[in-house]
């Protein structure tokens, strides 16, 4: 049994290794902030909202989009039906967003936003593009904060991410959980580093400029907000953080659907990791590529080890004794969740009664990262939305 016990130690190791180095750059959120000046103009946006079958909520984030602080005649909203067989284009069109059609060969939301910008009538008149789910909800301040990040000399911005529907089950409240660590540990803490946020999902903003320089979308996989920061750290462009703009998502309700997103999330993610890797280390061997790049190498490799990391756990228990993992791995995260969220103001009655909780979610992703390596998921199955509306809790 030595050579699976040096497997083991070698295993545990390389995860040790990759510990360290993000336990640094999660160190960065106890750096200062970096301050932004105001613009000296307003840009135009074209908001771009992907739907399939959202008939129930597409209404209510063209209405956040029209309560911005920011003047309506620079916005214009446009609604990318795909594969619906539902009422969302009418619904979309009664609450005052243009509709873009798209082929019914669509198969993803990449698909759907590639088809949007070949087929967007005067791109030329927009200067920045934001993407969004149709289930999200912005705050009244988002276009004026990307507004500024554009305008202070970044070419992409990524919003801070919550659930709007924390209230609604146990399951809810771990995504924002989830999320608090991810707006804190992760992206907060790349952005006082300078490097790049990493793109979560939804609620964020491009520029023009890099749009045409990279000739429309061409992310087109399972989880095309991995690729399109994958492709980004590539070519060494940064991916701002603006903390004071935030997208509320929702999410869903029972563990079972959670589940079945989760598993394409990883799936993607490790498509993307499989297919992205070596092009992100070349890339970090080039000086003002390097830092952007090799975090993003660093990112993804970590998540294509995770994949193993249930295997590995098993093989160990066959042959060391146990040493109290399981009993350390819960505690930190729960202690980790509950920083995270008192430093995110989003401490309430139905997280703090989740948190308990929250370790056993994080732990299954494990066998959902295995099971995506070994049988990927190449179809992409919707999540149903109920169109809850967004209801700030007091901290």
């Amino acid at each position: 049994m030595n050579w699976l016990n040096m497997i083991c130690e070698g295993f545990w190791g390389l995860m040790a290794a990759f510990g360290v180095c993000f336990a640094v750059l999660s160190a960065g959120c106890l750096l200062p902030a970096r301050q932004r000046e105001m613009p000296q103009r307003r840009m135009r946006f074209a908001v771009l909202i992907p739907a399939r079958n959202e008939g129930r909520c597409v209404a209510g984030m063209i209405e956040s989009i029209r309560r911005q602080d920011y003047p309506q005649e620079l916005v214009e909203i446009y609604v990318i039906p795909n594969n619906c067989t539902d009422d969302t284009e009418e619904r979309a069109a009664a609450a005052g967003a243009k509709i873009l059609r798209v082929s019914a060969a669509v198969k993803n939301k990449g698909d759907a936003l590639h088809e949007a910008f070949e087929r967007l009538p005067t791109m030329g008149a927009y200067d920045a593009f934001c993407v969004f789910d149709a289930d999200n909800e912005v705050n009244a301040c988002f276009l004026a904060e990307m507004n500024r990040a554009l305008q202070g000399g970044a070419r992409v911005a990524k919003s801070r991410i919550h659930a709007k529907n924390a209230h609604e089950s146990w399951v809810c409240a771990c995504y924002e959980i989830f999320f608090c660590n991810a707006n804190w540990l992760l992206n907060g803490a790349r952005e006082r580093w300078g490097l790049s946020a990493r793109l979560i999902g939804t609620g964020f903003a491009v520029r023009r400029d890099l749009m045409e320089e990279l000739e429309g979308w061409n992310a087109r996989s399972l989880t095309e907000d991995a690729e399109f920061y994958a492709m980004l750290a590539a070519r060494g462009e940064r991916i701002a953080f603006v903390p004071q703009a935030v997208t509320y998502d929702e999410e869903p309700r029972s563990f079972r659907q959670s589940l079945v997103q989760r598993r394409r999330w990883m799936s993607g993610i490790m498509e993307v990791a499989r297919h992205q890797s070596g092009t992100l280390l070349k890339s970090g061997m080039k000086k003002q590529k390097r830092r952007f790049a090799l975090d993003a190498w660093l990112q993804l490799s970590y998540t294509r080890l995770q994949a193993w990391l249930l295997p590995m756990l098993l093989l160990r228990s066959v042959t060391l004794p146990t040493d109290g993992a399981a009993a350390r791995f819960y505690w930190v995260t729960l202690l980790l969740g509950l920083l995270c969220l008192a430093a995110e103001r989003r401490l309430s009655r139905h997280t703090l009664s989740a948190l308990p909780l929250y370790p056993l979610f994080i732990a299954s992703f494990l066998p959902l990262q295995t099971w995506s390596v070994l049988v990927p998921n190449r179809t992409w199955k919707p999540i149903p939305h109920s169109g809850v509306r967004l209801r700030e809790e007091k901290v």
